[in-house]
């Protein structure tokens, strides 16, 4: 979107004249956006790294003349929609740092193949297709496909479970107190980042208020090197992060996550 409306002053801005504000307040403004026809919030993106310039992004935006169309919205194609042609699938988190792209193995050997693909045999002598996937187009799919976010379609993180995708995945604006002291996958919009006391850097969401993601000193440099970033550059990104939800200690209700290690996130910053 072109211009959202801040409700703190009452004010539409372009993307354009909202970026030349003072950062102070973009700072504040920026939590108090809203889509100008249909009142959804609205995240201000300074500049994607694809070279899109400064703009506005509602989600969920559905059924508002403003919202754009599928087709315009950086869905992915090819391999991020496999995993919804072929439901029966079962699904292989790949988190290995600096893995190859993933491509198919030959569907008739027990074996891997590449590094995606392959099948293995399941009770009573039937096959299964497993897909290995890294976690990019997980989110991808994520934002742009409620039919995946709805799925039964089984998700295998090694070394922890096997979940169902509805199971698993939560979006930021979802979380609940049911959700404190379990293992999630937490998705959705990054409004700002913010240095911590201890020099970790606390990525917040926005959604609640009090809903973040801390990403510890001791990793701060490999995420951004992982993701070929600088924290300024996070702000308005979609994430997706697996992790504990943990609230905070007496006389503190905010809520948080604290990733497993950097490979258990991944962004994506398209609209």
């Amino acid at each position: 979107m072109d211009v959202a409306k801040c409700t703190l002053d009452g004010s539409e801005y372009s993307a354009v004249k909202f970026a030349k504000l003072p950062p102070p307040e973009i700072a504040i403004k920026r939590r108090h956006l809203i889509c100008i026809r249909c009142s959804t919030r609205a995240i201000f993106v300074k500049e994607a790294r694809s070279g899109q310039g400064p703009h506005f992004r509602a989600r969920p935006h559905v059924n508002c003349p403003l919202a754009a169309p599928e087709s315009e919205q950086g869905e992915g194609g090819g391999e991020d929609k496999d995993m919804l042609r072929n439901p029966g699938d079962h699904i292989v988190l790949d988190l290995r740092y600096g893995a190859a792209e993933l491509v198919n193995g030959d569907p008739e050997s027990g074996a891997e193949g590449g590094t995606r693909g392959g099948r293995h045999v399941g009770p009573g002598g039937n096959r299964q297709a497993v897909s290995k996937r890294r976690l990019r187009p997980i989110l991808k799919n994520l934002i742009f496909l409620e039919e995946f976010r709805r799925s039964d379609q089984t998700i295998e993180l090694p070394g922890f479970d096997v979940f169902r995708v509805h199971d698993l995945f939560v979006n930021f604006s979802e979380v609940t107190d049911a959700h404190v002291g379990r293992f999630k996958g937490f998705w959705g919009d990054i409004q700002d980042i913010r240095p911590g006391k201890n020099k970790e850097h606390w990525i917040n969401t926005g959604d609640k208020e009090d809903v973040s993601v801390v990403i510890r000193q001791d990793i701060c440099a490999s995420f951004l090197s992982y993701h070929r970033i600088k924290w300024s550059e996070l702000e308005g990104m979609h994430f997706l992060v697996f992790g504990w939800l943990n609230r905070g200690g007496k006389n503190n209700n905010k809520l948080w996550i604290r990733p497993e290690g950097f490979e258990f996130t991944a962004i994506y910053d398209g609209m």
